[in-house]
């Protein structure tokens, strides 16, 4: 079976019927990519179940109470629309320039800071690292090989809050570096540039796709911000 996000959390859920349900585990037990949705999804239900529950003061429970039993319709007409209003809202902010860029800082910082980097394939040839990629369905724009003294180490998906970005990874003299192929909308103009975690990220449109650059290092997250540049003149030039 192909790979399938809301068959995915369907499955997390415990909502898909039994068959589909064997089918799935089989392809998790095959797939890296719908295996590490699953164990973030899995692992952000088990997070939001630990909360602690919040105490409602009993005068407020009371007064709610009042207010719902003589006017349940007109609670309606106002709770509906709040709903509304903070799914919008919601769907406003996973498009920010300055939240996403928050996001891969965060993710930057938490794959650079284990014992090992967890990528999923090792290799400094940037057309390898493509095609990887390329086989699930994911484009990546032309990468360079090294960014300053950092390398091309190896790559990854990673999840982030609301959608799987391509991340790969650059290291090397004291300078990690990250490059996220970031799907999916972004409210921005052709760049947008932010500091977040400690980190400074660069967001950019690169032939029609949005890329993070994520760096303690800003002269290292410069140096392929103008390579990247420099590759997407030459192939609108043809040169």
């Amino acid at each position: 079976m192909s790979c399938d996000p809301e068959r995915v959390t369907g499955f997390v859920d415990d909502a898909l019927p039994a068959g589909e349900r064997a089918e799935l585990e089989t392809h998790l037990a095959e797939c890296p990519t719908c295996r590490e949705q699953a164990e973030f999804e899995s692992g952000l239900r088990s997070r939001l179940r630990g909360l602690a529950p919040i105490e409602m003061p009993p005068h407020l429970t009371r007064a709610v109470q009042r207010r719902l039993r003589p006017a349940p319709r007109r609670w309606l007409a106002v709770a509906l629309p709040a709903a509304a209003a903070l799914v919008l809202a919601l769907l406003w902010l996973r498009a920010a320039p300055p939240f996403v860029a928050w996001e891969l800082a965060r993710d930057h910082t938490s794959c650079f800071g284990k014992s090992q980097l967890p990528a999923k394939v090792w290799g400094s040839d940037p057309g390898q690292i493509a095609d990887w990629f390329g086989g699930d369905g994911m484009q990546i724009p032309v990468v360079p090989d090294s960014a300053g003294s950092a390398a091309l180490l190896g790559a990854r998906y990673c999840p982030l809050i609301d959608r799987m970005v391509a991340h790969l990874y650059y290291s090397g003299d004291d300078v990690n570096l990250s490059l996220f192929v970031v799907p999916g909308s972004v409210r921005m103009g052709a760049s947008h540039k932010a500091q977040a975690m400690g980190q400074t990220v660069h967001l950019l449109r690169v032939g029609g796709t949005v890329v993070g650059v994520v760096s303690a290092s800003e002269e290292a997250v410069e140096a392929v911000e103008r390579a990247l540049t420099r590759t997407v003149a030459r192939l609108d030039t043809g040169r």
